[in-house]
């Protein structure tokens, strides 16, 4: 679990790089031989990323609704509280990766000329702000499936 979390936050920071080097590499233009070859090149990680974090909290919530079917003793206070976070954490992270693959493709299109520039510049804008708000949220998940998972095996966080 803690090597996942751990690899999620690194995947994450690079996709964040990798977000602010397709921007810089529209609008300065440095790498401009290859502009698509970046874009896709930081869109795998991207997504990669994105869908990490989504599949880590997927398999936290079997390994709860398990560990709660194990021990009924316990109730489903634990799993409910997992479902909570999932309802939090999927609108953002999934709106960040649409709208990030929506700017690389505009972005892929506008350097072949064949759409206009603003719709980039949009659809960029919106990927950085909901980057920013699906980070958040996936900080404020791991904290809350961690403090879970503690609670449910009875570990005291020191």
């Amino acid at each position: 679990m803690w090597f996942f979390m751990i690899l999620s936050y690194i995947m994450v920071a690079v996709s964040g790089v990798g977000l602010a080097l397709v921007g810089l590499n529209h609008y300065l233009n440095y790498w401009p031989t290859t502009h698509i070859t970046l874009d896709l090149l930081v869109s795998i990680i991207f997504i990669a990323a994105q869908t990490l974090v989504m599949f880590f909290f997927v398999g936290t919530g079997v390994n709860i609704k398990e560990y709660t079917q194990d021990h009924p003793e316990i109730g489903d206070k634990f799993y409910k509280g997992v479902l909570g976070i999932k309802r939090k954490l999927y609108p953002p992270t999934m709106m960040v990766t649409m709208l990030f693959m929506a700017a690389v493709i505009l972005d892929g299109t506008y350097y072949l000329g064949k759409v206009n520039e603003w719709w980039f510049h949009i659809f960029y804008w919106l990927t950085v702000y909901y980057f920013i708000k699906a980070t958040r949220a996936q900080h404020t998940a791991f904290i809350g499936s961690t403090n879970i998972v503690l609670a449910m095996t009875g570990v005291d966080r020191k």
